[in-house]
């Protein structure tokens, strides 16, 4: 008796399928780049930055609101100099004794939009901040320049940057504090 045609041709279909799906599962563990793409962004690197690109549908309504919520001792937000746009958040802390500022910026990740770090002078260091992967922008003189700390969290599609004069344990405290505390949805 002959099988139906149907399951002969899912008998022959399915090994091509599980040799794909696994090539593409492969790729996207060794490859950053693929990683990337399929996370909707890709991150190029030249000589003297790095550019992060978005790809993917853009997101619509009000901006989530995210603040650090573990600053250092004298730190306080300057609510006059808080910029909000539709696709962007800035976020200016400063120590008034010390004249010192940290500044948190998220954007989100729509269509188009791309995200440059200058990386002249600047070790780069991998880092994980609240389990998501990210890049530390160093400079030994962290007293007299700033250091940026950046991470993408691709469920939320936004990527968030923090900038300070703070050495490298304190420039990642901070990151691992910003924590969500008003919804848009």
């Amino acid at each position: 008796r002959e099988k139906p045609i149907w399951k002969r041709a899912v008998q022959q279909v399915a090994p091509i399928l599980l040799i794909l799906s696994v090539g593409f599962g492969s790729l996207l563990a060794i490859s950053p780049t693929v990683r990337a793409a399929f996370l909707q962004w890709i991150t190029e690197w030249y000589e003297t930055h790095i550019t992060y690109r978005y790809v993917g549908t853009d997101m619509a309504g009000a901006m989530p609101q995210y603040e650090i919520t573990e600053l250092p001792e004298g730190y306080a937000e300057i609510k006059s100099e808080r910029i909000e746009w539709p696709n962007q958040v800035n976020i200016v802390y400063r120590n008034g004794r010390e004249g010192k500022t940290i500044y948190l910026n998220y954007i989100r990740m729509n269509q188009g939009g791309a995200t440059d770090f200058v990386i002249e002078d600047v070790e780069i260091l991998p880092v994980v901040v609240n389990g998501l992967d990210g890049q530390l922008f160093w400079k030994a003189n962290w007293e007299s320049e700033w250091n940026t700390v950046t991470w993408i969290d691709s469920d939320r599609e936004l990527q968030f940057t923090i900038e300070a004069h703070l050495d490298k344990m304190d420039i990642i405290n901070i990151a691992e504090s910003v924590s969500l505390v008003k919804s848009t949805k």
